[in-house]
């Protein structure tokens, strides 16, 4: 058995990608450096209102394909969990007082 065979070249490593970590690092940091104190609440809850908007656009594309069969009750937690979304978001952005 011959064991001198070059072994095959491999392709070269890929160099880790910085877009992705720079793009929500940009943010916080101008939160938190033109915000004042408030910036660091907008730093901490931005993340979970844009979680909640892409989650309820998830829920809704999947509602229209199934909308015929769900029942009362789920339409009614449907519902009531976008208009508390839509109140949070208000007050959240100061189109509502609390």
């Amino acid at each position: 058995m011959d064991t001198t065979a070059e072994a095959p070249p491999t392709a070269p490593k890929e160099k880790p990608g910085w877009g992705l970590a720079v793009l929500p690092s940009a943010g916080l940091l101008a939160c938190v450096r033109h915000g004042g104190t408030s910036g660091w609440w907008i730093a901490l809850w931005a993340p979970l209102l844009i979680l909640a908007v892409l989650v309820t656009a998830f829920e809704w594309a999947v509602t229209a394909r199934v909308r015929f069969r769900m029942g009362p009750w789920e339409w009614f937690t449907l519902l009531s969990t976008h208009a508390g979304l839509l109140l949070g978001g208000g007050i959240a952005v100061g189109l509502l007082d609390p």
